[in-house]
């Protein structure tokens, strides 16, 4: 899988020394509703957070270009905790605390954008990651001496590699802005490092706001 990401990285600069290509530069920031899917997945809710980043539209027609993306973005998941349902004195609500996994990466996606109108086009290709850190936040934890604790605890990501695809629709409101949302899922068990055959891939929708330069 080293060969999917220098050969994901190769690709974008190629076209960039063709000189019959219209090239385009752009800024893009939106929401991310993220969450993971696979194994022990149960209880497990989505979390809101952002992106933002910068983008080339490569144009080789009227009707098709190449996007490269470099993003940061902030996925994850959180769930609740019962402490009595734990402790096993009660069946409990799941409301004692609740925890929220925040995984920030920096994404590169390179989408093929086909046009359909002067309004629409729909964009797909591969997307790798590498993840800069991950933050673990505790609120609402209520302990035995019923003293409120917010605990929060940050881990180097190591730049883990994670990679899969991305797809959506491209809506321009004009010549400069335009709207997409996106579905990426990942393809990687982003648990590889643990060992052991439990897999989590991550899943992430996207509504972006994109502005083109001249």
């Amino acid at each position: 899988m080293r060969f999917f990401f220098v050969f994901l990285v190769l690709s974008m600069f190629v076209p960039l020394t063709a000189s019959s290509q219209q090239i385009r530069f752009g800024l893009k920031a939106g929401l991310n509703y993220s969450t993971i899917v696979g194994d022990l997945t149960q209880g497990i809710n989505p979390r809101l957070s952002g992106h933002f980043g910068g983008f080339a539209e490569i144009r080789y027609s009227d009707r098709f270009a190449l996007q490269p993306e470099l993003v940061y973005s902030s996925q994850g998941f959180q769930f609740n905790t019962d402490l009595a349902f734990i402790e096993g004195n009660s069946p409990g609500d799941g409301n004692d605390f609740k925890t929220a996994v925040q995984l920030n990466y920096l994404t590169i996606p390179l989408l093929a954008d086909f046009t359909l109108n002067n309004r629409f086009a729909i964009q797909f290709g591969p997307q790798v990651g590498f993840l800069l850190n991950e933050v673990t936040k505790l609120k609402n934890f209520e302990g035995i001496d019923e003293a409120a604790i917010d605990g929060k605890q940050t881990v180097d990501g190591r730049f883990q590699l994670d990679y899969g695809v991305a797809a959506g629709v491209r809506y321009s409101l004009n010549y400069h802005w335009a709207l997409t949302g996106r579905v990426y899922q990942g393809i990687r068990n982003r648990l590889n490092n643990g060992g052991g055959d439990v897999q989590n891939f991550n899943t992430v929708f996207q509504l972006s706001l994109n502005y083109l330069f001249l």
